[in-house]
């Protein structure tokens, strides 16, 4: 049994979800979400700013594909691939959409080779973790690494610092420190704040050498 509060690995952040999925089975709780709304509200963030059309999209830490659900819907021509460290969440995912692309892996850590046009990631940066500023510079890093035109994440936190527990699953950042970091990584860079009062969306878009 995974306790409550922090984890130390990938492998206590995977059993963390095992253990919802088990106890509520396909329902948004077993993503630690209360609901559909303030996802909802985080994806039109990314629709707000992205054209999804005809692009590659990577969406990491992909749940049971609601996103997907979204994309496929409201723009043509998308080739989606969902990636997700919990095994169960991507044999839902698959079931419910069979004719796109979902895998199991941790992509933080390895990572696929390919690049695609758009990565994502909602949700997916929130848990309480060792070394958390660290876990999330990584992933941070490493979905840029792999984005052509723009890497699109959301995270829970705000300027000043909300203040954390250590018996808590999650963990709030510093908006600031996060938007400073991204900055060291591309010069053209887009921060949302004004959606939610302890959530905020930062767009990372690669700069052309010619710039």
């Amino acid at each position: 049994m995974t306790k409550k509060g922090k984890t130390t690995s990938s492998e206590e952040i995977r059993e963390a979800y095992q253990e919802k999925f088990d106890k509520y089975g396909y329902d948004p709780r077993s993503l630690f979400w209360k609901g559909l709304g303030a996802s909802h509200q985080r994806f039109r963030q990314m629709w707000a700013e992205i054209d999804f059309n005809d692009k590659s999209v990577l969406d990491v830490g992909c749940g049971f594909g609601e996103m997907a659900r979204f994309l496929t819907k409201r723009y043509s021509e998308v080739k989606y691939t969902g990636v997700d460290i919990v095994p169960e969440f991507i044999n839902v995912a698959r079931e419910k959409y069979p004719d796109l692309r979902f895998e199991v892996g941790d992509y933080f850590y390895d990572p696929m080779n390919e690049k695609f046009d758009i990565v994502i990631a909602s949700g997916t940066l929130n848990s309480n973790v060792e070394n958390n500023m660290d876990f999330r510079k990584n992933a941070i890093k490493v979905m840029f690494e792999h984005t052509k035109r723009v890497l699109a994440f959301n995270m829970l936190g705000k300027h000043p610092q909300p203040e954390n527990k250590d018996d808590s699953n999650i963990w709030y950042a510093d908006s600031l420190e996060i938007l400073d970091y991204c900055m060291s990584l591309t010069r053209r860079v887009a921060f949302h704040a004004n959606y939610h009062p302890r959530d905020f969306t930062i767009f990372m878009y690669p700069v052309n050498k010619r710039n």
